[in-house]
C-alpha cells in the first residue's frame, strides 16, 4: 500500500472519528478522544519515508480503527434520529465544514440530470480483478476536471439580498466652460438609474450507496470533490456563456455587441490576428457613454482552441520563428496584459474581448454541501450528496460597452486597407 493510499485512508478514519466524537451521546466520549490520540500517533509515526514493513501494519492498523470507529459511531447515536434531524438542520444553514462529520445522515437534494447511484460496482475493474476488495481497494482518485478562472477576472461581492440593486449615475445637461469676468455660471446636472439583478442558482446532487462508501477507500471524498469542482465549471460557464433565460445567468458573451470599427477602418495593412485583438481593445477603450467616462480596459480574450493555434500558436515570422513564443498549445497567454484563453464554447471564427471586471457576480448563497435522505434511501442503504449556491450575475447597463463578441474574418475586413 503506498503512502498515498495509507493518507487517503487515515483522513477517512480522522473524518470518523470527528462525526462519531460529535454524535456520541456522553457513554462513548473518552473511548472516542482515546482512538483519536492513537490515530494522531499513527499519523506521526508515517512522517517521512517508511518502510514496506512499516506501511503493512498501519494499514492494518487503520483497517482496525476504520471498523471500531464505524461500530462506536453506530453506538452513539442510539438510532436517535430526531436529534440526527436537528443536527443536519443546523448543519445545513450554518457550517458548510461540519460536512465529513455527519456520514449516513442528513440533508437535500437538486437536480443533477438523471445519473445512476454510485454503487460498489462502479468501481470498475477492467483486467478482471473481482469488483469487491473491501478496504484493499485502491483508493479512487479525483476526476481530472479543468479548473475555473472566471472568478480571477470579475467583481466580486458579497449580500443578503435577494434582489440586488444597482444604481448608476450619468451626466445630464450642462458642463464647466470658461467664464469672462462677471460672467454667468453654467449649471450642470446628472441623473441616477436604479435597477435590480435576480439570483441564480446551480445545483446537482450524487447518491451513493453506503456499502460503496465502506468498501472503497476514500469515494466520498472523490464524489464531495467532484461535486465541488463541476460546481465551479457549471457557474462558470453561465457567468461566460449563459442566455439569460430564467433559470439561467446572462452570460458575458450574451452581452457582447459587434465590433466597431470607427476611425480604424480600412486602415491596416494585412492585419494578423493581433490586429484583431488589438482593434478590439482599442474600441473598448474609445467607446464612451459620455464625455469624460472613464475608458473601459480589456483583459480577457476568448477564441476557439482551433482558432488558437492556427492564429498563435503555429504563426510565425519571416524566418519561421514563433511570433508568440509563449503562446503554448492549448494553454493561454498574457500580451500586454490581456489573457488570451482557448475556449471550446467559443465558435470557430468567433472572438470575444472584454472588461471582466464590469461584470458583476455575488455570493448570495455561498457554495455549501450537505448530507442527507431522499425518498427510501434509509431503508435502501443509500445517501445523497447535494451541492449548491446561489448568486447575481449582471453588467451594469452602460457598461455593456466593454464587451465585443463578433467574428473575426469580419472585424479583420472591417480593419484591412485596400
Amino acid at each position: 500500500m503506498e503512502k498515498e493510499e495509507i493518507d487517503a485512508i487515515l483522513l477517512g478514519v480522522k473524518t470518523e472519528a470527528k462525526a462519531a466524537i460529535d454524535k456520541a451521546n456522553g457513554e462513548n466520549a473518552e473511548a472516542l478522544k482515546a482512538l483519536e490520540t492513537k490515530i494522531k500517533g499513527l499519523e506521526t509515526s508515517l512522517e517521512g519515508s517508511v518502510s514496506k514493513e512499516k506501511f503493512d501494519i498501519a494499514s492494518k492498523e487503520l483497517i482496525d480503527l476504520s471498523a471500531t470507529m464505524k461500530a462506536m459511531k453506530e453506538e452513539g447515536t442510539n438510532g436517535k434520529l430526531v436529534s440526527f434531524k436537528d443536527k443536519l438542520n443546523e448543519f445545513i444553514t450554518d457550517n458548510i465544514d461540519k460536512i465529513k462529520s455527519i456520514h449516513k445522515a442528513g440533508s437535500g437534494l437538486v437536480e443533477f440530470k438523471a445519473v445512476d447511484t454510485i454503487v460498489t460496482t462502479s468501481a470498475s475493474n477492467p483486467d478482471g480483478i473481482p469488483e469487491l476488495m473491501g478496504v484493499q481497494s485502491a483508493a479512487p482518485t479525483r476526476v481530472n476536471l479543468k479548473a475555473p478562472y472566471i472568478d480571477t477576472l470579475v467583481t466580486r461581492q458579497n449580500t443578503s439580498l435577494a434582489a440586488f440593486p444597482y444604481t448608476e449615475s450619468v451626466p445630464k445637461d450642462g458642463d464647466f466652460a470658461f467664464v469672462a469676468e462677471k460672467g454667468t455660471k453654467p449649471q450642470i446636472d446628472f441623473k441616477i438609474e436604479t435597477r435590480y439583478a435576480e439570483p441564480r442558482k446551480v445545483a446537482a446532487h450524487e447518491v451513493l450507496s453506503d456499502e460503496s462508501v465502506q468498501d472503497i477507500p476514500n469515494l466520498q471524498s472523490v464524489a464531495t470533490d467532484y461535486l465541488f469542482s463541476k460546481h465551479g465549471l457549471k457557474r462558470q460557464n453561465g457567468i461566460l456563456f449563459g442566455d439569460g433565460v430564467a433559470p439561467n445567468p446572462k452570460g458575458a458573451t450574451e452581452y457582447g455587441r459587434v465590433f466597431s470599427a470607427g476611425d480604424l477602418a480600412l486602415k491596416v495593412v494585412t492585419p494578423n490576428f493581433m490586429d484583431v485583438v488589438n482593434a478590439c481593445i482599442t474600441d473598448i477603450f474609445t467607446t464612451h457613454n459620455f464625455v469624460d467616462e472613464v475608458p473601459y480596459m480589456a483583459n480577457l480574450v476568448m477564441v476557439n482552441p482551433n482558432d488558437f493555434f492556427i492564429e498563435m500558436v503555429s504563426a510565425k515570422d519571416a524566418n519561421g520563428l514563433p511570433l508568440y513564443p509563449t503562446a503554448s498549445l492549448f494553454n493561454r497567454v498574457v500580451i500586454g496584459g490581456v489573457t488570451i484563453i482557448p475556449a471550446e464554447e467559443i465558435p470557430a471564427g468567433k472572438i470575444f474581448v472584454s472588461d471582466m471586471s464590469k461584470y458583476n457576480v455575488t455570493n448570495y448563497v455561498p457554495y455549501k454541501v450537505s448530507i442527507g435522505w431522499i425518498n427510501d434511501n434509509f431503508i435502501t442503504n443509500q445517501f445523497v450528496i447535494l451541492g449548491e449556491s446561489r448568486f447575481h450575475a449582471f453588467v451594469k447597463k452602460l457598461d455593456e460597452q466593454a464587451f465585443i463578441y463578433d467574428d473575426i474574418a469580419t472585424i479583420k475586413t472591417a480593419i484591412t486597407k485596400p
